[in-house]
């Protein structure tokens, strides 16, 4: 990977060396890519967070993820102890996720995709190198509000049983229909397939995708520090590049022309 000097973090070349100012170099690090956990890093935001997450801070109730999709979900509880917690409203956003008069005593954080604009790392200094690992998927978790639309269902369903016997009463007779096969032309199969490919079918195939138990440990367990073991690369192996200059930072930053008027 690196000399001899690099290895013990003396000074090596100069910085003329590498076309940069003469200023003088202090250390060499060796940087090491590790792939151990390729695809497995998720990136998660807490957008209403403000400053550094403590350990135990945000330890989750439960957790679930949709494996296909990427989706996540942390059950957080709440202090329903505070002062500042109104319990009457606690009661009645609790019918939202239970019938027995229960407290709204959780709120779920739902983890929703942020597009990547570059491509992030995580990194570990470990005995004076640095170990490099990609990040697959970007996610902010943001606060649920299914509670609602389950209590807004409730009251729907209430004026629906309400009103039945006048909804029957007005009832028509449902005549027999003829059902017509037709064969799809290419064109409405490409129609067909533009559907499908909607964000409406995408989203209705997350929602029918069933939720899988995730296992959650916080920082300091042994099973956290058994995973951040995989972040420091094994082998010491050299990486070759096979790209010039140019083509490298194309391939990273675009194109290197000069735009044209």
């Amino acid at each position: 990977m690196a000399d001899a000097d690099a290895a013990t973090g003396a000074p090596g070349r100069s910085a003329a060396e590498y076309g940069l100012p003469d200023d003088e170099i202090v250390a060499e690090v060796p940087v090491f890519l590790t792939q151990k956990l390729e695809r497995q890093l998720h990136l998660l935001q807490y957008p209403q967070r403000v400053g550094v997450l403590r350990p135990g801070e945000l330890l989750p109730r439960a957790a679930r993820i949709k494996p296909v999709h990427g989706q996540i979900e942390l059950d957080i509880p709440l202090d329903v102890h505070s002062p500042m917690y109104n319990k009457a409203r606690g009661v009645e956003l609790g019918e939202g996720i239970a019938d027995d008069g229960r407290l709204l005593d959780t709120t779920t954080l739902v983890s929703v995709d942020i597009p990547k604009s570059s491509e992030y790392l995580a990194a570990v200094v470990r005995d004076g190198e640095v170990h490099l690992t990609a990040i697959d998927r970007v996610t902010q978790l943001r606060p649920s509000l299914k509670y609602l639309d389950r209590i807004a269902e409730k009251k729907a369903a209430s004026r629906k049983a309400d009103n039945s016997d006048d909804e029957a009463a007005e009832k028509k007779e449902v005549k027999a229909q003829t059902v017509q096969v037709t064969v799809r032309s290419a064109q409405a199969e490409e129609a067909l397939r533009q559907q499908q490919n909607s964000i409406a079918y995408m989203q209705q195939r997350l929602e029918e995708e069933p939720w899988a138990d995730l296992a959650y440990f916080d920082v300091g367990t042994d099973e956290s520090a058994a995973v951040c073991a995989g972040l420091v690369a094994g082998s010491r192996d050299d990486l070759v590049c096979t790209m010039g200059p140019d083509e490298y930072l194309s391939a990273v930053i675009g194109s290197t022309e000069p735009d044209v008027l």
